[in-house]
């Protein structure tokens, strides 16, 4: 009997869809076929996707240039978040309030890499700066070029195109759903089925074997992909345990609207997302050529829907009264396994951080990776999903720490949201990294490069947070450490050569604020507009 796969089903709509029929296509060689059955976008398809930087190298892998996709969807440079009010009480105010010593409560964590001096992350030297009384400038400024360029709303990069450090994108969903979609269905073997789902088909063994639509089409296959937010298959069908983690992740609902920004060419255009700190959760601003996706994810326990709405209008100047507003409720977490017989949870099916389309692209890359990795020749072996299984599920976790540790470390106690944040139930791995950090030890691995991500392994885990990642926003939200690292405590000779270091950062930022151009000027170049 062959027990080969040579169909695979895809149901669900926006980017995981579309990555997963590409990736397959494109990473399987044409050796399967590939069909979609896109239903109409829900609510979550409205906003802006904010990508990492690496996700020009899953395009990459799919032949497809950033020039080529930046300029089809208008995507927009996003070098850095940008946490505004995490460490400070008040209402919900886009400008940084002030912390002690005059300085304002925001703080940046940008995505260039961490410089190193004699095999050391360089935060090791400015926390023993710290400590001695050597310095009081924040992490960011002391050890990244970035953060003067992101206030003065520089390029990433020149107008050539040559980077000047690393970046990521914004990008409207819905845009870069069709240009995927466009990409996709171009390519052998892939093509795209219409109409919604009415009727699942199993064997006597329960597992699947075709879709039927209400446009009367048949669907069949012998692996189906679950891209859907409902997880219409992995859950309604094959009954997946879903794990709740409202208990770690504390919003569960979200709201997002468009802010305009008419007056660009004036003011220009800010190079990074926002992350507020709100009453109930945490707003974001995620700019695009003449408009800002606004979200503002929130915990229903804390907050109504109308005031929700109410708080992110007001925030941004718009009325509640006459601004379109889209809603969406959707529980964090995951499933208990990704993939259940012969079918595969993707994306949001397979697990949610926080309600939204932002910020959960590299999951799905992940996932798909994965999948590629242990695409079985023959008969489905138990080891083979096992492993998988293991794998995905120590991705979400590890995003799911990274996600968790801003609200469980800001010190803020002034709303019922913030003072039951502090009450998180910890992860593990979460626990383990503030005690890391708190000792003076890096958190993580050291650096976080593409290769690590995307180059290297299909089979095993490997997480897109570094060390650096970590230090930016525990540092950011004013967590202390207990001293001063003790790897620096007999290195002499290392800590004096640090300084050159640190002089060199600084060297490096008022040499890219004088030779890097504006980033609404380079982004109007880039888009021929």
């Amino acid at each position: 009997m062959d027990t080969s796969i040579r169909d695979v089903i895809v149901l669900g709509s926006g980017p995981a869809a579309w990555m997963s029929a590409a990736y397959l296509a494109r990473e399987l060689q044409g050796t399967v076929s590939v069909t979609v059955l896109e239903e109409s976008e829900n609510v979550s398809g409205h906003g802006v996707e904010s990508v990492l930087p690496s996700f020009s190298g899953f395009l990459d892998v799919l032949g497809i240039a950033d020039t080529d996709w930046v300029r089809a969807c208008a995507a927009t440079f996003r070098t850095a978040d940008r946490y505004v009010n995490w460490r400070t009480a008040g209402p919900a105010e886009a400008r940084p309030r002030e912390l002690p010593g005059a300085r304002p409560d925001a703080f940046y964590h940008p995505f260039g890499l961490l410089p190193e001096h004699d095999r050391l992350p360089l935060s090791h030297y400015w926390q023993h700066r710290r400590h001695r009384g050597e310095t009081t400038e924040p992490f960011d400024y002391a050890c990244f070029r970035e953060p003067p360029l992101l206030d003065a709303r520089r390029s990433p990069c020149w107008f050539d195109g040559r980077p000047a450090t690393r970046y990521g994108w914004h990008v409207d969903h819905q845009v870069l759903t069709g240009f995927l979609r466009r990409h996709a269905t171009a390519r052998p073997g892939v093509r795209r089925a219409r109409g919604a789902l009415a009727a699942v088909e199993r064997d006597g063994h329960h597992d699947l074997v075709a879709l039927r639509t209400t446009a009367g089409e048949r669907l069949s296959g012998q692996l189906f992909l679950d891209c859907t937010p409902g997880r219409r298959l992995i859950g309604e069908v094959l009954a997946e345990p879903f794990l709740d983690l409202r208990g770690q992740l504390p919003c569960d609902a979200a709201v997002s609207v468009n802010v305009p920004q008419p007056d660009a060419r004036r003011r220009g255009i800010e190079p990074h997302s926002t992350l507020l700190a709100m009453p109930a959760g945490r707003a974001g601003l995620h700019p695009v050529l003449g408009r800002a996706g606004a979200d503002y994810v929130y915990a229903r326990e804390f907050a109504t829907r109308e005031d929700a709405a109410r708080d992110l209008c007001l925030l941004w100047g718009l009325d509640p009264e006459r601004t379109e507003v889209h809603h969406l409720e959707q529980r964090p977490g995951r499933v208990r396994r990704a993939w259940v017989r012969n079918c595969v949870a993707v994306g949001p099916a397979a697990g949610v951080l926080e309600p939204g389309p932002v910020g959960g692209l590299h999951l799905v890359v992940r996932t798909l990776q994965l999948l590629v990795g242990h695409f079985p020749a023959g008969p489905l072996r138990p080891v083979l999903t096992e492993r998988f299984n293991r794998a995905v599920a120590c991705s979400f976790d590890e995003a799911r720490d990274f996600v968790q540790v801003r609200y469980a470390c800001s010190p803020r106690t002034d709303t019922p949201f913030w003072r039951a944040a502090r009450g998180l139930s910890l992860s593990g791995g979460v626990g383990t990294r503030i005690e890391l950090y708190r000792a003076g030890l890096t958190t993580g691995s050291v650096l976080g490069e593409e290769a690590r991500y995307y180059g290297r392994s299909r089979e095993e885990p490997i997480s897109p947070w570094s060390d650096s990642d970590y230090y930016c926003v525990l540092s950011g939200l004013g967590l202390e450490t207990d001293g001063p690292p003790p790897a620096l405590a007999h290195r002499p000779e290392s800590v004096r050569g640090a300084g050159p270091v640190f002089d060199r950062v600084r060297r490096q930022q008022r040499n890219l604020l004088d030779t890097l151009p504006d980033a609404y000027a380079c982004l109007r170049r880039l888009h021929g507009r």
